[in-house]
Order: structure tokens, then C-alpha cells, then sequence
């Protein structure tokens, strides 16, 4: 079961990476498709909105366009956007690369996990962050000793703990606030839920070990 959850957690983060990475692909808007949870889970509602939006009778390259042209406006500009997907623009009274970029560029260092894209993205820009996610997920799925495994995964919590979950429930109101697109309605839901839901499993696992030990 641990295995099963271990992986299910890298999929989990690699895929809400590439749902906040600019522009949208063919090939995550598939996978947003043909995943399936359970009706009763609390993710159900917000993936039902991105499915249901899908599922709509248009021509492909028109509803990627037309995904793409909605996500600009909200959050890649250019000029002001209405959910900037920056934890300094929440945590800094609208500033960015502020302090938070700083924290988290130097726990990417730490943990050799330097974004594809390099430093052309804040380090704190939700995609980063998630990204990061997706690198401890690995580091926990690949783990060959016990105590590397609860080290990627205590990382993991530090860090929904004290910069992920500090803003990102803040950046979906935003989100929700600002759209009427389905999509991204259903995405910010989707994402909040599986966020709070991975932080709430972690401590209970973590808590759960501390005890045995």
C-alpha cells in the first residue's frame, strides 16, 4: 500500500505542475480526461468541472487556444493579473521575488532540484513549487533505505507546511474569483483539495512513525 501511495503522490504533483506551466498541452489536458477518483473523494468536484469543460463540443485546437488565452488573462499577463501565481505577491503585501522566492530557490539548491526552466521563473511561482513536490515525491517513490524515504517526506511536509500552504489557498480564491471558466474553477478546487488532503496524510504518517520509533 505504502509503494502504491508513494507513487500515486509523484504522479499526483508531476501532473499539477504541468496543469500551472504555460501553455497548457495536449498531452496534460488528456490526462486530466482520463483520470477517475472515487465519486465520494473530496477531489471529485473540482475534476468534475475540468472534465465537464472538456467534454464540451468543440474543435481541439480551438478549446486549447481558448484554455491558453484564459490563462494568460489570469495569470501570466501580460501587466496585472488577477491571481498572480507568486507565493511573495500573498505572503509580501503584492511584492515579488521576495523573500519566499529567496527560501524556496535555496531548498531547490539543497535538494539538487533546479526547475527545468532554469531561473527564468520566480522560484516561488506555483509550478515551481509543485514541481519541487513532484522531486520529493520521486525522492520518497525511489528510496532504497527506510530513513532517506522519511527524510524526502519530512522535507515535503516542511515545505507545504510553511511555504506552499502558507499562500496557496489564498492564490485559488483568486483563481476561482477571477474566472468563470469551468477549467480553472474546477483547477483551483482540484488543487487546494489535493494539496490539504497530502498535507493531512503526511502528518498523520510522520506522527504515526514518530511514535513507533
Amino acid at each position: 500500500m505504502m509503494e502504491e501511495e508513494l507513487r500515486t503522490r509523484e504522479g499526483l504533483y508531476s501532473l499539477l505542475r504541468a496543469l500551472f506551466s504555460y501553455p497548457l498541452t495536449d498531452e496534460v489536458i488528456d490526462a486530466i480526461r482520463s483520470l477517475a477518483v472515487m465519486p465520494d473523494s473530496p477531489l471529485a468536484s473540482g475534476l468534475g468541472q475540468m472534465q465537464s469543460r472538456l467534454q464540451e463540443p468543440m474543435d481541439r485546437r480551438a478549446l486549447m487556444e481558448t484554455l491558453n488565452v484564459e490563462m494568460t488573462r489570469l495569470m501570466e499577463g501580460p501587466g496585472r493579473v488577477p491571481a498572480p501565481p507568486f507565493a511573495s505577491f500573498y505572503l509580501h503585501g503584492g511584492q515579488l521575488m521576495g523573500p519566499a522566492a529567496t527560501a524556496a530557490r535555496q531548498l531547490y539548491l539543497e535538494w539538487h532540484a533546479i526547475p527545468e526552466t532554469g531561473w527564468q521563473i520566480p522560484a516561488d511561482h506555483i509550478a515551481i513549487e509543485l514541481g519541487f513536490l513532484a522531486h520529493l515525491a520521486r525522492r520518497a517513490h525511489q528510496a532504497t533505505a527506510p530513513e532517506e524515504r522519511a527524510r524526502a517526506l519530512r522535507a515535503s511536509l516542511d515545505f507545504l507546511r510553511h511555504h506552499v500552504w502558507t499562500w496557496l489557498p489564498d492564490f485559488c480564491q483568486a483563481l476561482r474569483e477571477a474566472s468563470a471558466d469551468p477549467f480553472f474553477t474546477g483547477l483551483a478546487e482540484f488543487t487546494q483539495e489535493a494539496v490539504r488532503l497530502d498535507l493531512q496524510w503526511l502528518e498523520e504518517l510522520l506522527a504515526e512513525e514518530a511514535h513507533r520509533s
